[in-house]
């Protein structure tokens, strides 16, 4: 069970691309930590396809609700975040009840918010990029944590596909 909790992010492209992600691993809510209620326009629905729909979010107006709201519901704070030393994403087992938190596109996650974390965790990279875009993040942490799941869904005509009822 995970939750995709992101703090201060501010690209509509990057909300959609983590509303995608986040709805195709199976993602509880989404956490959007310390701005206004995300508005799903065209922009951010051309990297969503209108996912945001099938997605539930929960607003927290600061990083200490964000913590209580974690404490109150078992879950633990995970942050996705350049490090030193690194905790790499191979090496890390994620507890049952995770949410993996995002950091705003330029500042990423202050020291202070990545302390509360139970652990902060660092994508490898082996080209000469300095950080990955904050939804690629998102989208390899999910992958990587669902990875080990049992798909339990028909693929037909290049789409995954619950039961027969989805079939156009």
């Amino acid at each position: 069970m995970f939750w995709t909790a992101v703090n201060e992010l501010k690209s509509p492209e990057n909300a959609g691309m983590i509303v995608r992600s986040h709805v195709a691993f199976g993602g509880e809510e989404i956490l959007v930590i310390g701005s206004e209620p995300w508005q799903f326009k065209k922009r951010a629905q051309g990297f969503s396809r209108r996912l945001e729909k099938l997605c539930g979010f929960r607003y927290l107006k600061d990083e200490a609700m964000f913590f209580d709201w974690c404490r109150d519901w078992r879950v633990i704070p995970i942050a996705i975040e350049i490090a030193e030393p690194p905790t790499l994403l191979p090496d890390f087992a994620f507890p049952d009840r995770t949410a993996i938190v995002i950091g705003n596109e330029g500042r990423g996650l202050s020291p202070a918010f990545r302390g509360r974390c139970a652990a902060t965790v660092t994508i490898p990279q082996f080209g000469p990029v300095g950080s990955l875009n904050a939804a690629v993040s998102a989208s390899i942490v999910m992958y990587e944590l669902t990875r080990k799941q049992s798909v339990g869904r028909a693929i037909l005509e290049a789409k995954y596909f619950v039961d027969q009822a989805e079939r156009p």
